[in-house]
Order: structure tokens, then C-alpha cells, then sequence
């Protein structure tokens, strides 16, 4: 495989992971303020999902320089910043989830 190719393969997979780990704040929300899901494993799995899903988001951030060629190395600071904050609102929101949540809503 090519670098370029490579690196399009790369960025496709930072953004389709970044989605779903933005998704995973729609599910994490929806589910602590209306409580959608009755089913306790299915909720606590999905949880789980959204978490190994954000792992590698911080990882390829700061690990691939070439990424995002436009963006200035202010820009990949943030990016990096910004992928790390989402990976620890996910772990708690998880821990919260599988620990302490037991499929009804907070409110």
C-alpha cells in the first residue's frame, strides 16, 4: 500500500471512529435523561461499544503526524486535546453506566 493511500485510509478511519464516538454522546444522554433502553445488557454493552470505539482516537492523533497536513501544529494540539477529553467523558460516562446505572433514567 502507498503512503498516500495509506494516509486517506487513516484519516477515514480517525473521522468514521470520531462519528461513532460522537454518537456515543447522543446514546450516553439520551439514555441518562429518557431512559430509552429498558434492557440493562444491552445499554451497559452499548457503553462499551462507544468506549473501545474512542480508544484509538487519541492514539492515532498523537501518533500520525501526517493526518491532517492543513491543520498547523497548533491545530493537532487541539485535535489531540479534544480526542483525549472525549476518551475520559466516555470512560466515566461507561464507568457510570456499567457500575452504578441499572437501566432506568436519572431524572
Amino acid at each position: 500500500m502507498d503512503t498516500k493511500q495509506r494516509m486517506v485510509t487513516e484519516a477515514r478511519l480517525f473521522v468514521r471512529l470520531g462519528l461513532l464516538s460522537f454518537l456515543g454522546f447522543l446514546f450516553y444522554y439520551a439514555h441518562l435523561f429518557f431512559g430509552l433502553m429498558d434492557n440493562v445488557v444491552l445499554f451497559k454493552t452499548l457503553a462499551i461499544t462507544f468506549l473501545l470505539a474512542t480508544v484509538p482516537l487519541p492514539i492515532i492523533a498523537m501518533n500520525n503526524k501526517k493526518l491532517f497536513p492543513e491543520l498547523s501544529s497548533s491545530g493537532k494540539t487541539v485535535l489531540t486535546i479534544v480526542t483525549g477529553l472525549l476518551l475520559l467523558h466516555h470512560f466515566l460516562m461507561t464507568f457510570i453506566f456499567v457500575m452504578f446505572l441499572k437501566g432506568e433514567a436519572v431524572m
